[in-house]
């Protein structure tokens, strides 16, 4: 038998696909969702993300509505009160090891994983490491884009002493598709 497609066919599929999503943290375990969050984002906003938990937060963003009470961009939405049971205690000097799960990356942009203060949502110091051109296509094997090493700098010891003060958040910008994609990691420095 025959296949048949159509252009109407095969661009309905192509948006079936696009829902698979593009790149999220796999280790260490990142923020996720939880009740908290569907407080603050709303319910709209709290499934669209987990619909897609590798998709861009600019999906979410579009299915605001009034109960829209939080900042996507910081850490996908996904609120430090629904992770406390999953924050990690870390000594300067530690090196983390991450693994970031490229479903898709045919979109071009830049990455980095950056300390990040959550109280303002501005970044501490400097990236732990960053790429100009994320996803790399020319790396690996092993890829030193989707597994690498981050080392906790001794300049956190106060400004990230307790759980809920910090993040590691992992930041990738799609410059072709102008799309956000985040994952994050609560931590405190002992």
């Amino acid at each position: 038998m025959k296949m048949k497609y159509t252009v109407a066919g095969l661009a309905s599929l192509a948006c079936i696909v696009g829902v698979q999503g593009h790149a999220v943290m796999q280790t260490p375990v990142p923020r996720g969702t939880g009740p908290k969050q569907v407080e603050l984002c709303g319910s709209l906003v709290t499934t669209v993300l987990e619909r897609d938990r590798a998709g861009p937060i600019e999906n979410a963003v579009k299915s605001a509505d009034s109960n829209y009470n939080c900042n996507a961009y910081l850490c996908r939405g996904y609120q430090y009160e629904d992770n406390v049971d999953n924050v990690q205690s870390v000594k300067a000097g530690d090196v983390l090891t991450f693994h970031i799960d490229l479903v898709a990356g045919h979109h071009p942009g830049y990455a980095n994983v950056s300390v990040v203060d959550l109280a303002s949502n501005t970044v501490i110091g400097s990236p732990l490491v960053s790429w100009d051109d994320w996803p790399d296509s020319t790396s690996g094997p092993p890829r030193n884009d989707t597994d690498f090493k981050v080392t906790i700098p001794d300049t956190l010891a106060t400004a990230c002493d307790m759980g809920g003060k910090c993040a590691i958040q992992w930041y990738w910008w799609s410059i072709s598709n102008s799309q956000t994609y985040e994952s994050c990691l609560d931590f405190y420095v002992e």
